[in-house]
Formats: C-alpha cells, structure tokens, sequence
C-alpha cells in the first residue's frame, strides 16, 4: 500500500492548503512536460496526483488514512519513521547526533504505540468517522433529490395551468369568431331580403295591371 503523506512530502496532520501546496510544488517539478522523455518523472506525477485525488477527498482520506493504520497494525506497512508516540505522523525535530540506543529506543516507542490498544480504537473512530461522512452525503442528496422532484412537480403543474388557460382562450376565440360569422351572414341575409322584398312587390303589380298572374 502506497504511503500518500510520503509521496506529498507532508504530514498526515496535514491541512487541505497544506496538501494543495504541496501538490502544486511537487507537479511543477515532475510534469511531463518539464521533463519530457523521463519515464520515472511521468510515473512519480501519476503517484502525486493519485496521492492529491484521494488526500482532497475529506471522505476518501478519512477511509485512507483508517486503510493505512490498519496495514500498519497488519504489518503489510512499515510505521514511517517521522511518527511519534500519541499522535500521527507529526514531524520532529531531527538532530545531528543520534546515539544507536536512542534509535533503538525510538522503534520500540513506534512499535508499542502502532500495536496498542489507543492505536486500535482510534481506527474505529477513524472507519465511524467515514461512515458518518459518507451517511451525511447520502442525506444531502436525497434532501436535493426531493427538492428536485418539489420544484419539478410544482413546474409541471404550472405548465399543465398554462396549457389548460391557453387552450380555453383558444376555445372561447373560436367560438367568438363562429358567432361573429352567424351575425354577419344573418345581417347579409336580412339585407338581401330588404332589397329582393319591394322588387317582388313591384313585378307582381306590373304583372297584375298588364293581366297576368303573378303567383
């Protein structure tokens, strides 16, 4: 298991500027495109920007950070030598002059403290912790998804109302324009009648005079 906070050169109390910095310090240095041709520089920017997407994930790196405690428990990791007693991965200060028993002393601090009980119920914290991240983004997203589906329901339901208005003022217009129609062809007809009337009138007492019937 790859070590994320020795790739990124930083501590694992490490804040998210920190990791940032440190991100944006170590791609400068290692992109392709600085060092072209330079198979190992393309592989160490893989690692740092794999190393970057887990540690800026608050989420992925609280269920990294309990992956790499437990490796170290499962001893498929060796503690990193910057570790001190009662606390992670916080740096010390190095000196000059370091006796062999004071090293010696140090591994056995590493190895009481990565094998102790506080060690084991601070990876409990660590995977409860994750689980209440991750419990607390499926919340979100349900309370967004409701939402959605308020917003979304109230929209149709405006849509329907403004289909259903638009389509009764279309309804009434057309039943205004057949009785405007009926209107002015029974005034037509009315004119007609009043015009053709007198001259039938006329015809029949022309005909009447001259002896002839005019039914």
């Amino acid at each position: 298991m790859k070590n994320y906070y020795t790739i990124l050169e930083i501590p694992e109390s490490a804040s998210a500027e920190m990791i940032k910095n440190a991100y944006r310090n170590l791609a400068k240095r290692w992109h392709p495109d600085i060092n072209p041709g330079d198979d190992i520089a393309e592989k160490m920017f893989m690692e740092i920007k794999e190393a970057y997407t887990t540690l800026s994930n608050a989420i992925k790196r609280n269920y990294y950070d309990y992956q790499l405690r437990k490796a170290i428990l499962d001893k498929k990791v060796e503690p990193t030598t910057t570790t001190k007693v009662g606390s992670f991965r916080k740096k010390e200060q190095e000196t000059t002059k370091k006796t062999t028993q004071e090293k010696t002393d140090k591994k056995e601090k590493e190895k009481v403290f990565h094998s102790s009980e506080t060690y084991k119920n601070r990876l409990d914290d660590l995977l409860k912790k994750h689980n209440d991240l991750v419990e607390k983004q499926k919340k979100t997203a349900e309370v967004n998804r409701q939402k959605e589906e308020k917003e979304k329901s109230f929209y149709d339901k405006f849509r329907e109302n403004r289909e259903n208005s638009f389509m009764e003022q279309k309804l009434k217009q057309s039943e205004e324009k057949i009785q405007e129609k009926e209107k002015s062809e029974h005034a037509t007809m009315e004119t007609e009648e009043s015009v053709v009337k007198p001259q039938k009138n006329r015809i029949k007492a022309i005909l009447s005079i001259l002896g002839f019937r005019s039914d």
